[in-house]
């Protein structure tokens, strides 16, 4: 529990420096090599840690220097990956008349100064053209591999660098035509666009909140959104809020949107996920060992995030359980059995879905209560009060 602790103590003493202040680092010279990487494989802002330190001269001990030293390298090769891949999908998209538009931290992996860390590429292509691009990719010496999603299609992948993803829709985001128009051409990198600033904007928020419900907080994904929050105006931010206004996870976005325009106006910011964070380490320190199936790990996890952020996401998760299926199961036998008997199989599919949410609860709360403790404890700096 320990490494827990000081985990949450570290990401308060990292979001003060992010937001360009010195916090006390005497309680923190404890940590240990396990604690650092539990904070930087959820928090993802070794880079950024490593230049802020670096221009402010704080002081800090050898230990963490080392550690902070060898996150940042780890986060640097995939950024840098990850603008060659860009580049290459570029060449393609320009030499074929594909329009593609870079999503995310991509977008910034190519046009910003303080790039975030990327596990992935994901491009955006019009659904007719995604297969032709898939194609080119795999000409080039790229394969498929894994699942295709919803919105993209199996993710391409070659020898030491980052993966590809050719995304045909965005998840939890309507794209309209008005969307497409609204992309900008990426300076420098010919072929490829990005979405509208307050498109970026909304998406960002959207995809850690609504679409990843783990990472809402992550201090990479404030500092993209922070990003993002400074490239629109007034009334593109306007808008945005507007947007957050009408979801029906309105707090958990204006909480995301307001402590990114906290960073981006240079602070104090305001930890308004602390709790989530908690339950990231949690996670991580508990049950990092175990290697669950594709069938419990997202519903566990989703599970535990939901008992965190209030009763609207708890009924949601039952209204999901009980909803009728969009998608045909990726089971062989359910899938099989669908076909046969489509209304029994929807019946089995739901029935299957309730029993899986009423055990993830039962594990997840012990979980969820040790994260509202540990979040609980007060860091004694006036940047997250």
């Amino acid at each position: 529990m320990t490494t827990i602790r000081l985990a949450v103590d570290l990401r308060a003493a990292a979001l003060t420096i992010l937001a360009g202040r010195e916090p006390d680092w005497t309680r923190l010279e404890q940590c240990s090599a396990a604690t650092w990487q539990v904070f930087f494989r959820t928090e993802r802002c070794a880079l950024a840690l490593k230049t802020r330190l670096t221009a402010a001269g704080c002081a800090v001990s050898e230990r963490a220097r080392a550690e902070i030293e060898r996150a940042a390298t780890r986060e640097l090769q995939r950024i840098l990956s990850a603008r060659g891949q860009l580049l290459r999908i570029g060449q393609l998209a320009a030499a074929h008349d594909i329009p593609a538009i870079v999503l995310k931290g991509g977008a910034a992996a190519l046009m910003s100064a303080a790039p975030v860390d990327v596990y992935d590429v994901d491009v955006l292509v019009r659904p007719h053209q995604a297969e032709q691009l898939a194609a080119l990719l795999d000409k080039e010496g790229f394969h498929a591999t894994g699942p295709a999603g919803t919105s993209h299609l199996a993710q391409r992948v070659t020898t030491n660098t980052v993966q590809i993803e050719v995304h045909f829709a965005l998840n939890d985001v309507e794209l309209s035509d008005a969307m497409w128009n609204r992309a900008r051409p990426l300076d420098g990198a010919a072929g490829l666009s990005r979405l509208g600033a307050a498109d970026h904007l909304w998406h960002l928020l959207v995809h850690s909140v609504v679409s990843h419900p783990h990472r809402r907080g992550s201090l990479r994904d404030v500092m993209l959104a922070a990003q993002a929050v400074r490239d629109c105006s007034p009334a593109e931010l306007e808008e945005v809020e507007r947007r957050s206004a009408g979801h029906w996870l309105a707090r958990a976005l204006r909480d995301l949107l307001a402590m990114a325009r906290e960073l981006a106006a240079g602070g104090p910011v305001r930890d308004r996920f602390r709790r989530q964070a908690a339950a990231n380490y949690l996670l991580r320190v508990w049950l990092g060992w175990v290697r669950f199936s594709r069938f419990w790990t997202g519903a566990f996890s989703n599970s535990v995030f939901a008992l965190l952020d209030g009763a609207g996401e708890r009924q949601h998760e039952w209204r999901l359980a009980w909803s009728r299926p969009q998608f045909g199961s990726p089971w062989g036998f359910a899938a099989r059995l669908e076909r046969r008997a489509p209304r029994l199989g929807r019946w089995c599919r739901s029935a299957v879905r309730v029993v899986r949410l009423i055990a993830c609860r039962v594990v997840a709360w012990p979980v969820a209560v040790a994260a509202r403790v540990l979040a609980s404890r007060q860091w004694n700096d006036e940047a997250t009060p």
